[in-house]
């Protein structure tokens, strides 16, 4: 049987704060009965002592983890450079395998490699974690992938890795190596547990900004509307295209694809966002972390703050009706770095993480991991589906009877 326990730190020696989160997390619990230790750190620690360090701890353990713009963990929330936070968990019934490589047009294939390399090793897994590189891939095609081996049903939730916003390289990590272009897979066999999902994402549409895919190559948007497409997006804000990259313009350049009606009365949106995240080297095309289709329309959408705060009320009611009265035994957790409140020329995220994690677990301690990634990985209408610039909640909790 899994169980699970969570810990962070704001030491600033790396090996000091990954004992220290595996302590937070673990107690007096014999460290050696750790099996998998998952890691979310920001951009500022020493990953080889950071990963050495948690091997001398839980030396039974397999370690996977990936950077974030900032660590979640039940404790709250922390975007110093230097943040740690942890989930160790005991027993068997899980598998890990792992790719690296991952780029916009090979999401697919290592996606169904990896799947392929897990359910040899596990063929009872019943849900997969996944933690992926955060610039370069489909994260759709990702998911097709893992769902050509496993099929449709087997829900499938996490996120990409993040930098510190600057969108130039994002890092995870599997065992003593580290990684930029990684796919990491967990699947979860545990039979008396399942994972529900929550998503809301806090944009509204700009009204008359409505752009047409002319041109494109997997994951690269070379045209929109006949004209090279990222002097097309940035024309609408007055940058220069030459000169602005995509991490200044995280905030306002999400683009909404409409969803199905069915599809917006349970996501609670009209359309599910996509994030460009790279540009390429001439400044005339720019990448999106899914596949793009010639003929796909983007309603360029706005970050509202009201409408956040207010989306995470509805999300936390819908979720609530979806535990029936179960506390998680742990909750998983990724989220966008622009939800918050703005305050102080600064996106202050601790009021909206309490709002989710008092409802969830009220007095009581339950094992958190979250990370600040560039997109998230969650299913919503009976299908797996790739997100940007959202809330996105795991709770993992025993099945009725």
């Amino acid at each position: 049987m899994l169980e699970f326990h969570s810990g962070s730190s704001s030491a600033v020696n790396s090996k000091a704060a990954i004992e220290e989160c595996i302590d937070h997390a673990l107690g007096d619990r014999d460290k050696a009965d750790c099996k998998l230790l998952v890691i979310h750190s920001t951009v500022g620690h020493n990953f080889a002592q950071m990963a050495a360090g948690a091997q001398e701890a839980c030396p039974n353990a397999e370690i996977i983890g990936c950077t974030g713009s900032g660590v979640i963990g039940r404790e709250g929330v922390s975007e110093a450079m230097r943040a740690m936070a942890v989930m160790a968990v005991t027993g068997d019934e899980f598998a890990v395998a792992a790719a690296d490589g991952l780029n916009g047009s090979n999401s697919a294939q290592l996606g169904e490699r990896a799947a392929a390399e897990m359910k040899a090793e596990n063929p009872d897994v019943n849900m997969i974690y996944v933690l992926s590189a955060g610039l370069d891939l489909s994260g759709d095609q990702v998911i097709a992938g893992i769902e050509s081996v496993f099929g449709e049903e087997v829900p499938i939730f996490g996120a990409t890795a993040a930098d510190n916003g600057k969108a130039k390289g994002t890092f995870q990590f599997h065992g003593q190596d580290v990684l930029e272009q990684g796919l990491i897979l967990v699947g979860f066999s545990d039979p008396g547990l399942e994972v529900l999902s929550g998503v809301h994402h806090g944009s509204i549409p700009v009204e008359g900004a409505v752009f047409e895919v002319t041109k494109s190559e997997d994951n690269r948007i070379i045209e929109l509307d006949g004209k090279p497409a990222w002097p097309a997006l940035l024309e609408r804000f007055g940058l220069p295209p030459e000169t602005t990259d995509p991490s200044e313009t995280l905030p306002i350049t999400g683009l909404g694809e409409a969803l199905t009606e069915d599809e917006q009365t349970v996501y609670d949106n009209p359309q599910i966002l996509r994030v460009p995240i790279k540009v390429s080297d001439d400044r005339q095309s720019f990448y999106l972390p899914t596949s793009v289709p010639e003929g796909t329309k983007f309603q360029l959408m706005q970050r509202d703050e009201q409408y956040i705060f207010d989306g995470v009320e509805r999300l936390m009611q819908r979720m609530k009706d979806d535990l029936e009265g179960r506390r998680p035994v742990a909750v998983f957790h990724a989220d966008c770095m622009a939800r918050g409140r703005h305050m102080f020329n600064r996106v202050l995220k601790d009021e909206i993480i309490a709002k989710m994690q008092y409802p969830l677990c009220g007095e009581e301690v339950v094992p958190w991991l979250g990370v600040y990634g560039y997109s998230e990985y969650c299913r919503f209408a009976g299908k797996n589906q790739f997100h940007s610039y959202t809330t996105s909640l795991f709770p993992i909790v025993r099945r009725e009877g």
